[in-house]
């Protein structure tokens, strides 16, 4: 009986998903990732999911809430701000996670923002290029000269939105969680869009020793983008596996956490993946964090083949607010691009 409600599912999201467009980079924006310090190990995060940044990674992480930062049954937050490609694109990524049952389930949300201003809306009209030959295209070589001053045109700006709203729970045989995604898109010249999708979660700790194993199911039933002009978007599901080890280094009070992530996509996304056969393509992130005395972090990773490097510091009982503050920077090299930046802080009470 379960194996036919299975099938008759799947067949249910691929006769919707017969009138969409399956885009390979639709939503992308949203796999930018959150906060600093998974950011800085390479995105290797499905495994670690201790922190507030979970309820982007894993949503299962909520469930058995014990953030490196605080205690079981504290609630925390992450903020941060990444300026990308020489301050082209704004990014910022805002969650938080709050613990239900004495730790027993938990539930999140999570923002993320991306925008684009001073975008310049110059539309095609006749006339606009003298001695022009035809084509639509500006060509100065040949004589063509432009009939207008693009100063006259209006800026406009594009903004990209999601909300995620996550809930996490404890199981015997390890913890599950899901996220509900709510997707907007402000295009230039009035074009918008707006998405449902749903991520699917699971963390098991200790599985053998204190080795950690997550897997996402992210876009689980796949996630339909509609817009404006009519067009429908279609996401089909990834499978996103995560391994993780921390080892106790009593000499020094630290513990190095140990990180391998892997994501398969079925997008045909070909040679923009580091491996792929047909249609279905692999790629990989490895990472570590060195936490010294609970009070500094120094992380080091690989994101699909680029170089990731970052650190933190950890303040405890801060001010005489007794909160604790965690703040960290991330950075990742570009073959060809300028370097990104980020700069997330943690927060909990």
């Amino acid at each position: 009986m379960r194996i036919r409600i299975f099938v008759l599912c799947l067949l249910l999201i691929f006769s919707l998903a017969t009138g969409a467009s399956a885009e390979k980079y639709a939503g992308e924006f949203m796999a930018l990732g959150g906060g600093a310090r998974a950011m800085s190990m390479g995105g290797a995060f499905i495994a670690v999911a201790n922190d507030a940044t979970t309820t982007y990674w894993n949503p299962a992480g909520i469930a058995d809430f014990s953030s490196f930062l605080t205690t079981p049954g504290s609630w925390e937050m992450s903020l941060m701000h990444s300026e990308r490609f020489g301050e082209l694109i704004d990014y910022n990524y805002f969650s938080s996670a709050f613990p239900l049952k004495n730790g027993k389930s938990g539930w999140g949300v999570s923002l993320i923002h991306m925008g684009i201003d001073d975008i310049r809306i110059v539309p095609m009209n006749d006339g606009m290029i003298d001695n022009s030959d035809g084509d639509d295209r500006f060509e100065p070589w040949n004589g063509e000269s432009l009939n207008f001053d693009y100063r006259n045109y209006p800026l406009e700006s594009v903004n990209d939105l999601a909300v995620f709203l996550s809930y996490g729970q404890m199981m015997s045989w390890g913890d599950v969680g899901a996220t509900l995604k709510f997707i907007r898109n402000d295009q230039v010249t009035g074009v918008s869009s707006f998405g449902l999708g749903v991520d699917l979660g699971y963390l098991k700790r200790g599985l053998w020793r204190d080795l950690a194993v997550g897997v996402k199911l992210q876009d689980a039933t796949g996630t339909f983008i509609s817009w404006s002009t009519g067009k429908r978007e279609f996401i089909y599901p990834a499978v996103k596996l995560g391994l993780a080890w921390p080892i106790t280094i009593k000499s020094m009070n630290s513990v190095l956490v140990l990180a391998a992530d892997s994501d398969f996509r079925f997008e045909n996304r070909k040679w923009v993946s580091q491996y792929w056969i047909g249609s279905a393509s692999a790629d990989f992130h490895f990472g570590m964090e060195l936490l010294i005395r609970n009070l500094v972090a120094l992380r080091g990773g690989n994101d699909m083949g680029r170089w990731t490097a970052g650190a933190g510091f950890l303040l405890k009982d801060f001010t005489s607010w007794e909160f604790n503050l965690g703040i960290d920077y991330a950075l990742l090299m570009h073959d060809f691009l300028d370097t990104t930046h980020r700069v997330s802080l943690l927060v909990s009470f």
